[in-house]
Order: C-alpha cells, then sequence, then structure tokens
C-alpha cells in the first residue's frame, strides 16, 4: 500500500517537517483523496507565525485542494473513485489533521466536495472554491449587497462598490463577482498587475503605489460607496483605509485582524469574519451555501466566468511547503497564487 507523508507545523514559528503518517480511512460521509493541487493562503502562512487565531499545534495547513477519489466511506453518493473533486476544509475538518490538505493523502467530507468535469483544471477549481466563498460571504452576507446572475451579467444599478487590493487572490474575485452583480467597481492596484485587474471588469483601477495623499484624495474623489472591502488584512492596508474614513466616520469589511486594530477610531469600525467558514458552516445561510456550490459555482468554473490568478508552481513536492508560507509570509507573491503537488 502507497504511504502517506504530510507537512506538520509542530509549534509556533517551527519549520515545515514532513513525515509519514497514516493513510486514513474516509468514516460515514468522507472521501479519501489523493492530493494533486494545494492552494496556498495568507492564513496557511499567519498559522505558523503570527498567534493572531491560536492554533493547536501540531497541525497540517491547507485549506483547499484538488485530487483523484481514493475510496470513499459509508453513504457517499455523490462521487466515486476515480472522481476528480476539489475540497474546501470547512466545518469540524477545520482543526482536524486528517483533512488538511498538505499531505499526499487527505480526507475530504462529502459536503464540501465539489465533483469536477474533465475540463475544468484542479489548479482553477482549488484556487477559486474558498476564495470565492470568502467574498460570496463577504460581499451578501455581511455587507448586504445583491447576489449576480448564474451566468452574464445584472443590469448597472448606479452604485458603486471600494475593492481595495485587486490584484489579491481574494480582491481580484471581488472585483469581477461585484462588477457581474451591477456594481461600479473602484479597486486598487500597482501599475504591474493593472492587465490582470482590468480583465476583472473593474470601473476604475487606482495606482496604490502614488504617494498616499495622492492615492487618498483619489479613492475619495470616486466615492461615496455602498460598501468597502479590504481584501488584504494587513495592517499598512487597515491603516490606509481607516485614514480614508477619519474625517467622515463608517464602516469597512476587511479579510483579517491585524496588530494595531485596537487604535482604530471609534467613528471608523473595521469587521472581520471568518467569511468562508460563515458561508458554509451557518445554519442561517444554508440557501445561500446551495446557491453557491450547486450552481453558481459549478457554472462559473465551466464557463470561466471567474477564475484565480495565474499559478505559480513550486517543485518538490511537500518539500517546497516551507518555500510557499515564506513568500507568503514575506509578502514576496503579487498577482500570483501558489500551488504545489504533493505527489512531487
Amino acid at each position: 500500500m502507497t504511504s502517506n507523508k504530510a507537512a506538520w507545523i509542530k509549534g509556533p514559528g517551527s519549520l515545515v517537517e514532513v513525515e509519514t503518517v497514516e493513510k486514513w480511512v474516509p468514516g460515514g460521509g468522507e472521501l479519501l483523496v489523493q492530493v494533486e493541487a494545494v492552494n496556498f493562503n495568507p492564513i496557511d502562512a499567519k498559522l505558523q507565525r503570527s498567534n493572531i487565531f491560536q492554533p493547536q499545534f501540531p497541525i497540517i495547513v491547507g485549506f483547499t485542494f484538488a485530487g483523484t477519489v481514493t475510496s470513499t466511506g459509508p453513504d457517499v453518493i455523490s462521487v466515486k473513485p476515480g472522481d476528480r473533486v476539489v475540497v474546501a476544509r470547512w466545518g469540524q475538518t477545520g482543526s482536524d489533521n486528517k483533512f488538511g490538505a498538505l499531505q499526499k493523502y487527505a480526507l475530504a467530507l462529502e459536503e464540501n466536495t465539489l465533483k469536477l468535469e474533465p475540463e475544468i483544471s484542479f489548479e482553477d477549481a482549488s484556487g477559486v472554491i474558498a476564495n470565492l466563498a470568502t467574498v460570496v460571504s463577504a460581499l451578501n452576507i455581511y455587507m448586504g449587497l445583491s447576489l449576480p446572475p448564474i451566468t452574464g451579467k445584472a443590469l448597472p444599478n448606479g452604485k458603486r462598490v471600494l475593492v481595495y487590493g485587486g490584484s489579491s487572490a481574494v480582491g481580484g474575485l471581488a472585483v469581477k463577482y461585484a462588477s457581474d452583480a451591477g456594481y461600479e467597481v473602484v479597486t486598487t492596484s500597482s501599475t504591474a498587475n493593472k492587465k490582470l485587474v482590468e480583465e476583472r471588469n473593474a470601473a476604475h483601477i487606482i495606482d496604490h503605489c502614488q504617494p498616499k495623499e495622492d492615492l487618498l484624495r483619489e479613492l475619495r474623489g470616486h466615492g461615496p460607496y455602498e460598501g468597502i472591502f479590504e481584501a488584504i488584512g494587513s495592517q499598512t492596508t487597515t491603516q490606509l483605509v481607516v485614514e480614508l474614513l477619519r474625517e467622515t466616520g463608517g464602516q469597512f469589511f476587511s479579510t483579517s485582524p491585524s496588530p494595531g486594530d485596537g487604535q482604530i477610531p471609534n467613528n471608523v469600525q473595521k469587521k472581520w469574519a471568518g467569511y468562508s467558514e460563515t458561508l458554509a458552516s451557518q445554519e442561517a445561510n444554508r440557501e445561500l451555501r446551495a446557491w453557491y456550490l450547486e450552481r453558481y459555482l459549478p457554472e462559473a468554473l465551466k464557463n470561466r466566468s471567474v477564475w484565480p490568478n495565474p499559478a505559480l508552481w513550486l517543485k518538490g513536492g511537500l518539500n517546497s511547503t516551507q518555500e510557499a508560507l515564506d513568500l507568503l509570509y514575506d509578502g514576496k507573491v503579487s498577482g500570483k497564487k501558489i500551488f504545489l503537488n504533493p505527489q512531487d
């Protein structure tokens, strides 16, 4: 029997260790997947290097992956061995290492799994499923914006939204999603990534590399905004959006807490949540989850009406995990998504 290997983080700040682990046996409602594409997100690096989320070590990180089903447990009906699938690690699986993406064979819950058609790539599917769920949750549940149609675009509704960080993995998806829903989207990008953002149909792209006062003046000039989504989640971007709202007051939604949040003035509110988890796991959002996973996402992947940032594949399989986490934590990846194949 082929053995399993996993990339472990055994303590706060500890370097990744690749070790042989058990090849898991799926239980009721579970399946075992040969992992062939792991999509890295900033939270993976923060779990290793920051205490913001207070994980229980040792951990196997990685929250989205794609691959081939090798076996299924009792009561699994939507997929069978040999099927190509994409998986999001939601709900109870988030703290269970058997479901961590960074291993050769990972467990998945059937309810968090989407069967893929042959024409859909592993990197497109794993690069979208959780990041787009974040966007759906942030924009529709928390910000109260309208849904886009399953296919095509809604008519313009005359409302503007600001997505700060239009070339980021989540920000780019938010730009396209909000634009398809009929909103006029104002976003930011470097000149190097401007073309990437233009493809997402942003109405206005502001150069975030210009002097801060010029940047703020331009952001204010395109307002007022129906909602503000800060898609980077860093201390620097938080401070910038706080400065944008300092005089008028208001709220914005961010993808992550950051150092210094306690010093935000009283008239400005930064709101953050585990957006993807809210959509996937809260009973109140069951209908929206079904719309997303059963209708919108399959059609969006099939028609490529949404897509991830270009892939940066690292060679070396699981042995490249630490390199990936370092690149993310040090902010050395711009306009790309990091992937590796644990089977390499």
